[in-house]
């Protein structure tokens, strides 16, 4: 684990703290939405005072876990901690954040991500997690809160989430131990959680994703396959969100694929951008290049438009990496 500061855990920072603001990264995805809440239940079992924030507004499928309605993406103190969740760097944590006002405050910044760029006052990241859920438990456990049925909810739907529903090379026999212990805490079924993650879609993204795939295109001799939504487009089909909710796990399934890419553009003209790759190859360093991050065979960032320009700086990336 790495420390800014190596003499406070971040327990001792939790525990200390009486008014808390928890902030997880703009387009949140499970492992962000699921660690934030479960976290917040478990210093509300401790009496703290917390507020659970994101600067983008939650989208609708995450009404699944207890809590889910108390995310704001506004926030006033006072504060005396500010805690990060699944944030890679300060970027991430968004518009949400008031660095002039709250620059005294402690800031702790709790992440997975290879690629965070330790920006908290202490900095607790641990790349060998699965997800940022995965250390939200290892904090329960530390905070001596007994994980019950909604923390567990949470969790689990993060670290299923953050492994494809445990299909990531990096789930180990411990972390099925944590699984089992989650589930045995009250967590519904694997296949009621997963069923919710990964076959649960609202039509209107059905025919986002139709729109999306009418844009495929596949360099089969560099193995790298991407696709795009407009802005025009994403607006036809009446799909409201840039999350495409799996889309660049569905374009990465290709056989002749190694690299996949799919830009979203989103209303102010700028582009989301998320990569996967097989094992062997890492889109976290080309993610990382554009302003973005995350993890060797999953990241993203986000880019100025106009889209047809952040598509071909990108695929550009992408071929010569292979």
């Amino acid at each position: 684990m790495i420390w800014q500061n190596k003499s406070m855990a971040p327990e001792s920072l939790l525990l200390a703290a009486k008014r808390i603001l928890l902030i997880t990264h703009i387009a949140p995805d499970g492992d962000a939405i699921g660690g934030l809440l479960a976290l917040g239940h478990a210093l509300r079992r401790l009496g703290k005072e917390v507020m659970l924030s994101c600067s983008d507004i939650v989208p609708k499928r995450f009404f699944y876990l207890p809590g889910y309605p108390a995310i704001v993406n506004q926030a006033s103190g006072p504060f005396d901690l500010i805690v990060s969740l699944d944030c890679s760097d300060l970027r991430r944590v968004g518009s949400l954040y008031r660095a002039d006002e709250w620059r005294e405050i402690p800031f702790l910044n709790i992440d997975h991500h290879v690629t965070n760029t330790r920006f908290g006052t202490l900095n607790w990241v641990e790349p060998s997690c699965v997800a940022t859920s995965e250390l939200v438990l290892d904090l329960c456990d530390r905070l001596g809160v007994t994980v019950d049925a909604d923390i567990a909810r949470c969790l689990l739907y993060g670290i299923l989430g953050d492994t494809q529903g445990l299909r990531t090379d990096n789930v180990t026999p411990a972390l099925l131990g944590k699984v089992m212990r989650l589930l045995e805490a009250g967590a519904p079924p694997l296949a009621q959680v997963m069923d919710q993650i990964f076959s649960r879609r609202p039509f209107n993204l059905i025919r986002a994703w139709e729109k999306t795939l009418e844009t495929m295109q596949l360099d089969a001799e560099r193995g790298v396959v991407w696709a795009f939504l407009t802005r025009q487009a994403r607006c036809e089909s009446g799909w409201p969100d840039t999350d495409l909710q799996g889309m660049s796990n569905f374009l990465i399934t290709a056989d002749e694929a190694s690299l996949a890419a799919v830009f979203v553009e989103k209303d102010d003209g700028r582009v989301e951008v998320g990569m996967r790759a097989r094992a062997g190859y890492d889109v976290a360093r080309i993610a990382l290049s554009f302003g973005g991050g995350g993890h060797p065979q999953a990241a993203g960032c986000e880019m100025d438009g106009p889209l047809e320009v952040a598509v071909a700086q990108v695929v550009a990336a992408l071929k010569s990496h292979i």
